[in-house]
């Protein structure tokens, strides 16, 4: 797969400065085929070419390629509605410090926008999920981006986590708190719990079973606010769009056996 970009292009008439060609890029998955682009068309030959390579359409119109990489590929899943965006993946990564040896239980997998995540970082991915349509989208996902480490199980969290000694469990469901016994039982000390929800009413009842269960610890809640901005020369504002309230992250920690 390969990502192709066209940058943008800008033009000074009559001491002002306008945008002749916005910026573009486009994602090929068929190396086989021609591109057809705003600026023209890339051959099929060209896209053999290194990762960095300037290539050009057939009226002239310079392209960068790039070998497409994790993110790219990411960030053409196919999202479900309720998709955890990558402003809060990265806080819940952050702040629990998977690596390349830790084992994760996800609750909810969804499209998979996160168990792909934590995936690319962590040894091992355990996905619980009972919606035949969530598995169906998150296995493409997951097959389109080349991940062979995480298991999907047709299971509720409800139910009970068949693992155990894992490092990080996190929460995706309407009820999280329903998990919390379980999440006890099968978190290695240190471990962490994350309960993602999007109203008040999860939040509270989440935190306050938590605090029954005198093994795990109560960290935090958060809420990530995305603020996009403009910058073009000295002139700097933010954008009028960007992505405000998303979920509530909460935070919780195995501190004894």
């Amino acid at each position: 797969m390969k990502v192709l970009i066209h940058k943008e292009k800008r033009e000074v008439v009559d001491g002002r400065e306008f945008i002749v060609a916005k910026a573009k890029q486009y994602f090929v998955t068929d190396l086989s085929k021609d591109v057809h682009t705003l600026y023209g068309t890339i051959s099929q030959q060209d896209l053999s070419k290194p990762s960095g390579s300037v290539i050009k359409s057939d009226n002239g119109k310079e392209f960068f390629l790039l070998d497409a990489s994790f993110i790219d590929i990411y960030k053409r899943f196919r999202k479900l509605p309720q998709t955890i965006p990558l402003k809060d993946i990265g806080l819940i990564i952050g702040e629990t410090g998977i690596n390349p040896q830790s084992i994760v239980v996800d609750g909810g997998l969804g499209s998979g926008a996160l168990a792909a995540a934590l995936a690319h970082i962590a040894k091992h991915v355990f996905s619980y999920e009972v919606r035949d349509d969530c598995i169906a989208t998150s296995e493409a996902n997951i097959k389109m981006i080349g991940l062979t480490n995480i298991t999907v199980k047709k299971k509720s969290l409800y139910d009970g986590i068949d693992e155990t000694d894992v490092d990080l469990i996190t929460l995706d469901l309407p009820e999280p708190w329903k998990v919390i016994p379980h999440c006890a039982k099968a978190l290695k000390t240190g471990g962490f719990i994350i309960s993602y929800s999007p109203s008040v009413p999860q939040v509270m009842d989440f935190v306050n079973e938590l605090h029954k269960h005198d093994q795990l610890l109560y960290l935090k809640t958060v809420e990530i606010i995305e603020r996009l901005w403009e910058i073009e020369g000295r002139r700097v504002r933010p954008k009028s769009t960007g992505i405000g309230h998303s979920g509530f992250i909460v935070f919780a920690r195995k501190i004894r056996a």
